[in-house]
């Protein structure tokens, strides 16, 4: 087993966290069911948590972490004898190998919109932030009220900052 240095639950915990999107989503593009997805993501945090002391402090825990979830979402399938539709472990490996990239690909792209974001006036910043919540209650229509603003004002100024961060994501894509 590999010397682990000064590593805890605490740091197990905080890579854990970060990456769980990630590992859910790269397991969920393997697995037809959610319910599935849930349980396979439960039981490779399992193994990453038993098998944390062998992980080399400051090696790339996500790449540890998918690995781990691929020989899980085998394992699950190995059980599985009740799925009518089986694809063959080269499509699943092309797949694997697929969606691995299109995550570092998002997450790249996920760091330019928020380096942008960061570069935007801090009220552009604060009322694009509040118009695009994950509130289904937040629509530009209730957020002009909120503000006591003419609805037209805060469209016209959600599509400028819409058009801003567009082309700053663009300009730094290119370079």
């Amino acid at each position: 087993m590999p010397e682990q240095t000064s590593f805890d639950e605490h740091d197990f915990g905080r890579l854990f966290v970060q990456y769980q999107p990630r590992i859910y989503g790269y397991i969920r593009s393997l697995l037809l069911h959610q319910a599935d997805a849930e349980d396979v993501l439960q039981e490779t945090a399992s193994v990453l948590w038993r098998r944390f002391p062998e992980y080399q402090a400051g090696s790339n825990f996500l790449a540890w972490a998918l690995c781990v979830a691929r020989f899980q979402v085998m394992y699950f399938r190995q059980k599985q004898h009740r799925n009518v539709l089986c694809f063959s472990s080269d499509f699943h490996d092309v797949l694997a190998a697929d969606t691995v990239a299109e995550s570092a690909r998002l997450s790249d792209m996920q760091q330019l919109i928020d380096a942008c974001m960061q570069k935007l006036p801090l009220a552009d910043r604060e009322l694009f932030e509040m118009r695009c919540r994950c509130d289904a209650d937040v629509t530009t229509k209730n957020l002009a009220e909120q503000l006591g603003r003419p609805a037209s004002t805060i469209y016209n100024a959600i599509n400028r900052i819409r058009r801003v961060l567009a082309n700053c994501v663009e300009q730094a894509m290119r370079s």
